[in-house]
């Protein structure tokens, strides 16, 4: 069984191909050329693979497989980074989770500028998202499967409303339509 690549060679890896040579990425790194070298070496044996071709060039170039090793490299960076700033998170009172139920008829662009904010905000923290009807809203927050409950009224009970703003609607319909000779009575 082949060793896994460590954090350390993962960002070694994606350091050479963001700089394009490895003196360049052992400047970002704050290392040693030959500590660079040594590390895609060290990295490439056990899986062997060659990532970079050295021959005939003057800087480094991804190998096929090498752009394909540097997408998941990068993509498990990611994900460690995230962790971190998840337990930063946790540790400065943020919840890892929030669950958010949300009526149909809120409009979509709102919907969607609100949670890009959301995640710009606090990238860290997991969003779910239930739409539904307005009868479900307050279901789905007193059952405790939604922390968040945003719709119309929601009545009486065990919930505490917040008015959090105005939603309008213009009813449209033909002038020949019978409702539209209908007086109003609102």
């Amino acid at each position: 069984m082949q060793p896994n690549p460590t954090l350390d060679q993962l960002q070694i890896l994606v350091a050479v191909a963001d700089t394009g040579s490895f003196s360049a990425a052992g400047r970002k790194l704050n290392r040693a050329q030959s500590v660079i070298s040594y590390g895609i070496a060290n990295l490439e044996a056990p899986l062997g693979l060659k990532l970079f071709e050295r021959e005939g060039t003057r800087e480094p170039q991804l190998t096929e497989i090498g752009r394909a090793m540097l997408e998941d490299a990068r993509r498990m960076i990611g994900v460690l980074q995230r962790m971190r700033s998840r337990v930063d998170g946790h540790h400065h009172g943020l919840e890892a989770e929030v669950a958010l139920s949300v009526d149909a008829a809120l409009p979509s662009p709102v919907l969607v500028r609100v949670l890009k904010a959301f995640e710009a905000q606090f990238p860290t923290v997991m969003l779910r998202l239930h739409i539904g009807s307005l009868g479900g809203i307050p279901d789905h927050v007193l059952s405790g499967q939604a922390d968040l409950g945003i719709g119309g009224l929601l009545g009486e009970g065990a919930l505490q409303p917040v008015r959090l703003g105005l939603m309008s609607r213009v009813l449209a319909g033909r002038s020949d339509d019978p409702v539209a000779r209908r007086p109003a009575t609102w």
